[in-house]
């Protein structure tokens, strides 16, 4: 096609939005009720003056604000109030450049006043990838293809240090030479936003046995969880040669937000969000 799809043609409107005196507990409520990582707040007049994400509820938790009850904890304390925002008309393109060079995931989308008039997200992008931009590129093309591996049996302990060392934020788990499972940082509890974060914890298993002189009691059996445990297992992937566009379909026909690369079953590398975003971004 001639040029790229508008930010007007895929941003999400009407906007949830709050206000700065609003508080956490209704910013959280939000959150669940519509299904979102984050909400544009606003001033008396409707104009974006900040942002605030799940994230900065798990600062919170980690932060001096820790001991006090959302409802006691106000919008303005914790937004991030550096907002970059777009015009409707501008090029996905464009989006795709602010929002890889700014590393976020979403901007509020402003009229020529500077009102609010909708949100687009990395997700949104995906989605206008999938449906317009078919033929450009190879999965392959935009891929992380040094994605680190583990299998069924390493430890989660393993795998969090695996995270943390890759840019693609996931572990492929592998047996005998196949993708048999993916892990990203929402699989492991605090493990994203927290790369010091106590290694898990054995876990027990209560089970009754024979004791001694035998009595019939309970005995405690202890198990470390391992990447088996928490993967997403027998993951859907595309092949190297496949169209891009087809891992930007899947992820939004089955909300994933990355997708493993094989050739003939072996795994190659990962295409995730900012994989998309590159290829719109750098073309």
């Amino acid at each position: 096609m001639a040029s790229y799809p508008r930010v007007d043609e895929y941003m999400s409107t009407p906007v949830v939005v709050v206000k700065p005196g609003d508080n956490l507990a209704h910013v959280r409520n939000l959150m669940v009720r519509y299904r979102v990582g984050r909400i544009v707040v606003v001033d008396e007049a409707g104009n974006p003056i900040g942002i605030i994400t799940k994230t900065d509820f798990l600062k919170v938790a980690s932060g001096s604000l820790a001991s006090r009850p959302l409802d006691s904890i106000f919008v303005r304390d914790v937004m991030s109030s550096d907002v970059i925002s777009i015009a409707g008309g501008r090029s996905l393109r464009e989006a795709a450049r602010l929002m890889l060079q700014h590393n976020i995931g979403g901007l509020p989308v402003v009229d020529e006043n500077g009102r609010l008039i909708g949100i687009i997200t990395k997700t949104d992008i995906v989605r206008a990838y999938a449906e317009r931009l078919r033929g450009k590129y190879k999965a392959s093309d935009y891929m992380f293809d040094d994605v680190p591996r583990a299998s069924p049996a390493h430890s989660v302990s393993y795998v969090v240090d695996l995270l943390y060392s890759h840019p693609s934020r996931r572990v492929l788990v592998v047996d005998a030479g196949e993708v048999i499972g993916i892990i990203a940082p929402s699989d492991i509890a605090f493990a994203s936003e927290f790369p010091s974060a106590p290694r898990p914890k054995a876990k027990s298993v209560r089970r009754f046995a024979e004791l001694p002189k035998g009595r019939l009691g309970p005995v405690y059996e202890y198990t470390i969880m391992t990447a088996q445990d928490i993967m997403t297992p027998d993951p859907i992937t595309v092949e190297a040669d496949e169209d891009l566009a087809e891992a930007a379909r899947l992820m939004i026909r089955h909300g994933f937000s990355s997708v493993p690369v094989v050739r003939d079953r072996e795994p190659l590398g990962v295409v995730v969000k900012h994989n998309i975003l590159q290829a719109i971004a750098e073309s």
